[in-house]
């Protein structure tokens, strides 16, 4: 038995085989997907003698399903490499996807051009969830897409968030595009197929499993311009999402946090190793977007009426009281000028609105 074309081999190959297994891997760059799943179903081992015999205890499950009929009953479709909706970064990764199942109406050609990884903890705090909801939100507002893991915390809360404002989100599924996991998140799981799109290198029908999760990271890392981590302990599937985009040379963003937070602790070791601290989406899209053109603005404390203000009128204005006044002497004296120096300068405030005379001296306006 032997598959007729590629497409169908890298279909196969993903039912017979895991995508974290490193021996396949190396095996798929030695023969290709095709003559490899050739060797499994017929001779359990290749022609210079590497025993097949983990691929082959799967081929008759694996043979018995018709993909083309499973992905029509459920309104997905397979990608693989050279389908025109393929997003080529995914060849960057050492290890790219043999195949992709996609379900929901977003390009994922087009997705990646602009998206964004919002990725934390499960058990995330009322504060993380804050911080990922406002940077969803206004990454969707700038036309970014959303990807994330549709897991508890963090993940939720990024796609909850862009789902709100009408975004378009993706969820990189360690199931099948078929299984909602976790379930308590099956609504949000089809809310973002019905408008955005749910991505997983495991066949319909696949449970989820630890390294399965630990697999599409790198799914997530290398679909998006750039992986913000919001929450994360020192022990993180969200840390081994940064460690892959660190590896494909994307950005890397984390959010500070209070420093005794554990959902922290994450956070501020990726930036130790060199991740970018952001704090909004504008910082997280200057980093992303068009060099030059997406600029966060600078940040400024509050603006206060001396600001404006000349050098010798800031050094008389200081010494004004707000509530009682003070004699030209006295002002003459602390700020170091001289009575012409200082008449003028009380003259000045005054006209700008800055100081008053009452009968006794001079005090600050009010307001």
């Amino acid at each position: 038995m032997r598959p007729l074309d590629e497409r169908s081999a890298r279909v196969l190959l993903s039912r017979l085989a895991e995508p974290y297994d490193d021996g396949v891997q190396a095996l798929v760059q030695e023969h290709g997907p095709l003559d490899l799943v050739g060797y499994a179903l017929r001779d359990g081992r290749t022609p210079d003698g590497v025993g097949l015999a983990r691929m082959a205890a799967r081929a008759e499950r694996a043979t018995a399903q018709d993909d083309v009929r499973v992905a029509a009953v459920l309104d997905a479709r397979v990608l693989v490499p050279g389908d025109p909706e393929w997003p080529v970064c995914l060849d960057e990764l050492g290890a790219p996807p043999w195949c992709l199942w996609v379900k929901g109406p977003s390009r994922l050609d087009e997705v990646a051009t602009r998206a964004v990884a919002l990725v934390g903890a499960r058990a995330s705090t009322a504060y993380g969830d804050h911080v990922t909801a406002g940077l969803a939100v206004d990454l969707a507002g700038k036309g970014f897409t959303v990807v994330s893991g549709a897991a508890f915390g963090i993940d939720a809360a990024a796609h909850r968030a862009a789902l709100a404002v009408d975004g378009c989100t993706v969820a990189v599924l360690a199931g099948g595009v078929d299984v909602a996991y976790p379930r308590a998140n099956t609504e949000l799981i089809h809310q973002v197929a019905r408008t955005g799109a749910l991505v997983s290198e495991t066949p319909p029908g696949g449970a989820p499993a630890r390294m399965r999760f630990l697999s599409r990271n790198r799914v997530i890392a290398a679909l998006s311009l750039g992986t913000v981590v919001v929450e994360a302990g020192l022990r993180s599937g969200a840390r081994s999402t940064a460690k892959h985009a660190r590896e494909l040379g994307r950005h890397v963003m984390a959010v500070p946090g209070p420093v005794q937070s554990l959902l922290s602790q994450g956070c501020h070791a990726e930036i130790r190793m060199g991740a970018e601290l952001v704090t909004d989406a504008a910082e997280v899209v200057e980093l992303v977007g068009r060099l030059g053109l997406d600029l966060a603005p600078a940040k400024h404390g509050p603006t206060r009426a001396e600001d404006a203000l000349a050098e010798e009128l800031r050094r008389v204005w200081q010494w004004l009281r707000p509530r009682t006044s003070s004699t030209v002497d006295e002002v003459m004296l602390r700020s170091g000028l001289g009575l012409r120096e200082t008449l003028a300068a009380l003259r000045e405030l005054e006209r700008s609105g800055h100081a008053e005379e009452v009968l006794d001296g001079w005090r600050r306006r009010r307001g």
